[in-house]
């Protein structure tokens, strides 16, 4: 079977606090005529404090063309993705040509060649690498990219996946997005990189992979996702993404149900989350009947970090590496993204061998 190992996060440099994001956002937007309920609305994420690549002073604000700004993105990405990969694979005991694939997720990435192939080069992997880059999930990215890298082992039991989820939305919140989602969005979003292996064995503490699982409503498409006008890349999210996650939630609760060991009733003994927001933590909660502390890793990632897109995954995989169940646990590793769509991946923790 298929094991997650070396969980391993990189965050930028620039640590900022919800109070410094809700007074730039005062001085950009004094006349907003919903400010205060702007800043209402924020408190509520409960995201205390997030990570960027560029000083706040340099937030929020359309600095230079899209084509300077896509270059930028695309640096910055690609250090944190190197670092986070370096560090996954010393934790992992794996050189760089020991690598036989590579998946990628980043959701603000549009370059071509995109990040596998610069992670390639500065990695020093195989040029006969097999790679899956990632673009369009998003938040469901990390998910997703486990799910794949877990077949890829399944098909060649020989093959070591590097998995390396990479988002930095501040280069793209856009000055221009003042409704409430696009207010919401300057506060919630982080930028971070992550990295994981998976192979097909482990002699330490490691998760095993049992099966994944696909859902997707295709009359969602517009609740989630950006869009490309004259002055840039634009965000939107939708009231209605609540409704279409709790339309999801009961084909997930049937086929956990339906994969569970004989003498357990489906429900999950931890999971690693995506963290979305408070509300869809919630939604999780309520659609799953399950404990809430199972999301206390995500609450706090959350909370730290923000809303940290495919990457927020690979935290909450780090934090149940640092803080893990009993060994033996059925687990879920869960993502929702665009489309809406959720992919979940049925695990198993043991602490080895």
């Amino acid at each position: 079977m298929p094991v997650v190992i070396a969980p391993a996060v990189s965050l930028p440099v620039h640590q900022v606090t919800t109070d410094e994001v809700l007074e730039r956002i005062a001085q950009m937007y004094p006349d907003h005529p919903q400010l205060d309920r702007v800043f209402d609305v924020i408190g509520a994420t409960t995201v205390r404090t997030r990570w960027y690549t560029r000083p706040l002073a340099e937030q929020f604000g359309n600095h230079g063309t899209l084509a300077e700004r896509t270059r930028e993105h695309l640096r910055d990405c690609l250090d944190l993705a190197e670092r986070a990969a370096r560090a996954s694979l010393r934790e992992a005991g794996l050189a760089p040509e020991q690598i036989t694939a590579l998946v990628v997720t980043s959701a603000t990435g549009h370059s071509m060649p995109g990040l596998d192939v610069k992670l390639v080069e500065r990695l020093g992997l195989s040029p006969s690498i097999r790679r899956i880059p990632v673009t369009q999930m998003a938040c469901g990215g990390g998910s997703f990219a486990i799910s794949m890298a877990a077949e890829l082992v399944v098909a060649r039991p020989e093959a070591k996946v590097l998995v390396v989820c990479a988002d930095v939305f501040s280069h793209y919140l856009h000055e221009g997005d003042t409704g409430m989602d696009g207010m919401i969005f300057k506060a919630l979003l982080g930028d971070a990189a992550g990295a994981c292996v998976v192979r097909d064995r482990s002699n330490g503490r490691h998760m095993e992979i049992v099966n994944s699982f696909n859902c997707m409503d295709v009359t969602a498409c517009d609740v989630v996702g950006t869009y490309v006008d004259n002055d840039g890349l634009h965000t939107r999210n939708s009231p209605k993404l609540m409704g279409v996650i709790r339309g999801l939630l009961p084909g997930l609760r049937e086929w956990l149900e339906h994969n569970a060991p004989a003498d357990s009733d489906g429900k999950p003994e931890f999971i690693v989350s995506h963290t979305g927001s408070p509300r869809v933590l919630e939604c999780f909660i309520e659609g799953l009947e399950c404990a809430p502390e199972l999301f206390d890793p995500a609450r706090d990632s959350l909370s730290e970090l923000g809303n940290l897109g495919s990457v927020s995954l690979l935290d909450g995989l780090e934090r149940t590496f640092a803080k893990p169940p009993e060994s033996g646990a059925h687990g879920v590793i869960l993502g929702i993204g665009p489309g809406i769509f959720i992919t979940a991946v049925k695990a198993i923790w043991w602490d080895e061998v």
